[in-house]
């Protein structure tokens, strides 16, 4: 009766919002504002070619026009708001200046001297790598010089902030963050995700946005924040193209191509993307497992050969001045296969005598296949810039993980020989509906949004399994066992929002979200249902004040929720070998993170301390029985964690041809575990520091090289593992000519083979240990080329399903 209140409640507040939405649409108000001004120069080229332009804050150019012969200018706009004002003549810059537009505007006269000398000047502007706004850092990935030729993934390592390890991204110091692309949520996690993100080329990356205390209007999911990855985008009525290909050379090697094109005129807007890569790595693993009787070795290294394609199309058109809508396709499909051959000693302590022996050889196939589909309308309601957003979002995760085993065990005294075998077959399928609404309704002193937003998603786990456990004669029967896991999940959503400036120090944004979630998972051979519900408050606070021109301190405080992802919640076992299993939890339980930071920036020098108090975190923990010797693998709740932390961040750009990005972190864990097959308290520091240098070899700026590196010594993870020191050493080397539309780069990463993880933990008393290399060290060679108009703008949006996908968790 209470869940069923609760939806009832959100279903009223939501048909208010629509009833809102009506009022405004039928009250519209049209009104243009009038830019003028005069702008005189001083030289020989006076008004000659001379243009002015109106930018917005999304870098767009929305009016432009040249000038008079005596100088003046008139520019027409519709739309309220703060633009950026600029003088060009002959393709560079004199002139630059924000400008508030509430109503008609009139700048002056504006006077430049010395364009003659303009050749000089634009040499010595450069565009920042790094910009701070009041909710969000900006790595401007267009001018790194390491990420040409390379992927998102390779440009989310290189982006101030964000770690990466094993292919599992976070913002350093905290925990896992949630990835957008063009501010639209990609709901894969680990595996697949990284898999996407390999399959977009840094090439067409504009951007990074590390938002690490999201603002209301996005999903409250991902403990420690949102990334959102932001390509390339221009002016209208043009068109582009962008082609390259990549050799990549490790153990095994690696060749992709991509492509895309983007077409924008009149009411028409069109992008399509087009990507492929094929290649292999080896994957270097040791786990040692101490047991009371004896020393449990195993070394299992993988060989990865995989296959992934990946598209994107979409379509927006334009019906008048006031209605936008579009529809967009993502398809993702990766064929992976993993063969390994694994060997475990059983040592004795005393002599490093070989007790047991197993050797196994094992295969995995992965089918993984993503489809997403978004359709959206865009209203807006007057020359205020008022609008509605409207997002409706289907997208279906399959996929087929087939793993199979066979392998003997050998004891020495008395000698020994036993068979076995085994092979877990699942077939995974996610359905996921949502519709999402957002409203923008700036006021005379106060810009304020607010939404809402209702998902459905459906996953559907069927499995076969047999693990024949240790037999006397080899195994030539293979009865398998079936099992089914169905989970349903219903969110609803509502959120308001505030931004206001107090004078022109001052600047606060105030925001609350309100999120219920409906779940019910069934174990049908396990005959177990479970039923889970709650409603919570997300609210989020910044404060900013601009001390002076080059200083500014900023308060930022939000609230997060960490889901566990489908697989997670499966109960399903399945065998790696006859000691070692693995399955989910469906009594698993959302984390809630509270997460505040105060900084302080003059000019590019930022510091930061942060505090983070993160309960009920959930993770795989490996459960050993001292026994019989046996890993479990499972998923629980078992820990609350607080951080502090302090970070530095410099940008050195005081040289025409180096500039140099570094930054410290320096936090101190304190991790409280309420399972008694853990410890109870873990506590200790962590850091890491990071430099990325790009040069400019020749005054043409043809020859560009870049070094980077960054190191992290022995830290604490707030899980209970014990993380080693590790770092990377990379360097790279880029030709650009043919008008700086070629590109040749070659790239040299992990040079000292540093990058190795290793990880300790002690669970039931039993001390474990991993290290693990996941082929980081290698040569690549890549060449892209644009052609084509280069001024093409291709139409980003945000869409409604932004959280599901990131938790199909395969």
């Amino acid at each position: 009766m209470k869940n069923q209140n609760l939806k009832h409640l959100l279903f009223n507040k939501l048909r208010l919002i629509s009833f809102i939405i009506i009022i405004l649409l039928t009250n519209k108000v049209y009104s243009q504002f009038i830019i003028t001004g005069k702008v005189e120069q001083t030289d020989k080229n006076k008004n000659q070619f001379t243009e002015v332009l109106l930018i917005d804050k999304d870098s767009i150019i929305v009016k432009n026009g040249l000038i008079e012969e005596n100088g003046n200018f008139t520019l027409k706009i519709n739309d309220t708001g703060v633009y950026t004002f600029k003088v060009k003549q002959f393709n560079h810059f004199l002139y630059n200046r924000n400008i508030q537009i509430n109503s008609d505007f009139n700048l002056g006269t504006i006077v430049i001297e010395n364009t003659k000398k303009i050749e000089e000047v634009i040499i010595t502007s450069k565009k920042k790598l790094i910009e701070r706004k009041i909710d969000r850092v900006v790595f401007n990935v267009e001018n790194a010089i390491a990420t040409a030729g390379g992927d998102a993934l390779e440009a989310l390592k290189i982006t101030p902030g964000v770690k990466v390890r094993n292919d599992n991204i976070s913002i350093i110091g905290k925990g896992a963050v949630s990835v957008m692309v063009d501010d639209r949520l990609i709901e894969l996690k680990q595996e697949d995700l990284s898999n996407f993100l390999k399959s977009i080329a840094a090439d067409n990356i504009k951007s990074i946005e590390v938002i690490s205390t999201p603002p209301a209007k996005y999903d409250a999911v991902g403990n420690s924040g949102i990334i959102n990855i932001k390509t390339k985008i221009a002016k209208r009525d043009s068109w582009n193209a962008n082609a390259g290909m990549t050799y990549l050379q490790r153990s095994r090697s690696e060749g992709s191509g991509f492509a895309n094109f983007n077409f924008n005129k009149g009411r028409w807007a069109i992008s399509s993307a087009l990507s492929y890569r094929q290649g292999g790595l080896k994957i270097d693993a040791d786990d040692y497992a101490y047991f009371q009787d004896a020393l449990w070795y195993t070394k299992s290294p993988q060989f990865v050969r995989s296959k992934r394609f990946s598209s994107k199309f979409g379509v927006d058109y334009t019906i008048n001045n006031f209605w936008k809508t579009g529809i967009q396709y993502i398809a993702n499909i990766n064929r992976s296969k993993l063969p390994g051959q694994t060997s475990t000693d059983v040592l004795d302590y005393g002599s490093d005598t070989v007790l047991q022996q197993l050797q196994s050889n094992g295969n995995q196939n992965r089918k993984p296949n993503f489809n997403s589909i978004n359709y959206y309308n865009e209203f807006k309601l007057d020359s205020l810039n008022r609008k509605i957003i409207l997002n409706f979002d289907y997208f279906n995760y399959a996929n087929q993980d087939d793993r199979y085993y066979e392998g003997n065990s050998a004891t020495t005294t008395p000698y020994q020989q036993q068979f076995y075998n085994g092979f877990s077959l699942n077939s995974q399928n996610i359905n996921n509906y949502s519709g999402k609404i957002d409203v923008e309704y700036p006021l005379k002193n106060i810009n304020i949004s607010f939404g809402g937003k209702i998902g459905t998603s459906k996953a559907k786990n069927d499995m076969d399994i047999f693990n024949s456990g240790l037999s006397d004669t080899p195994v030539i029967s293979f009865p398998s066992n079936s099992t089914r896991f169905e989970y349903t999940e219903h969110i609803q959503a509502l959120y308001a929002s505030a931004n206001k400036k107090f004078g022109d120090h001052w600047e606060t944004q105030l925001g609350m979200r309100l999120e219920a979630m409906q779940t019910k998972s069934n174990s049908i051979s396990l005959n177990q249902t479970n039923n889970y519900n709650y409603a919570k408050l997300f609210p989020s606070l910044f404060i900013n004040y601009k001390s002076s021109e080059n200083s500014s301190f900023a308060l930022n405080y939000s609230r997060r929720i960490e889901r566990p992802s489908f697989h997670e919640l499966n109960p399903n076992q399945w065998y790696i070998n006859p000691f070692q299993k693995l399955g989910g939890n469906p009594f698993l339980r959302p984390a809630f993170i509270d997460n505040i930071d105060l900084s302080y920036t003059y000019k590019a020098l930022e510091s930061k301390i942060y505090f983070s108090n993160e309960k009920n975190l959930f993770g795989q923990i490996a459960l050993a029985d001292p026994v019989t010797n046996e890993i479990s693998f499972t998923n629980e709740n078992y820990v609350n964690t607080k951080r502090w932390g302090i970070s530095e961040s410099y940008t050195f750009d005081k040289l025409k041809w180096w500039t140099s990005m570094n930054s410290l972190d320096i936090s101190y864990v304190k991790a409280e575990s309420f399972i008694p097959a853990i410890q109870r308290y873990q506590k200790g520091w962590s850091g890491r520091f990071s430099t990325n240098n790009d040069f400019i070899l020749n005054k043409d700026k043809t020859f560009l090289f870049n070094v980077n590196y960054w190191y992290s010594p022995r830290s604490v993870d707030g899980k209970f593992y014990n993380i080693g020191a590790m770092g990377n050493l990379s360097a790279s080397l880029q030709y650009v000519l043919m008008n700086k539309n070629l590109r040749i780069s070659l790239k040299v990463n992990d040079i000292l083979r540093t990058e190795k993880v290793r990880q300790s933990s002690t669970v039931n008393n039993v001390y474990q240990e991993g290290i693990y290399y996941m082929d980081n060290q290698y040569v690549q060679l890549s060449m892209s080329y644009k052609f084509g108009n280069q001024k093409i703008k291709s139409v980003k949006r945000a869409t409604g399903n932004e959280e599901e996908i990131n938790r199909t968790g395969n």
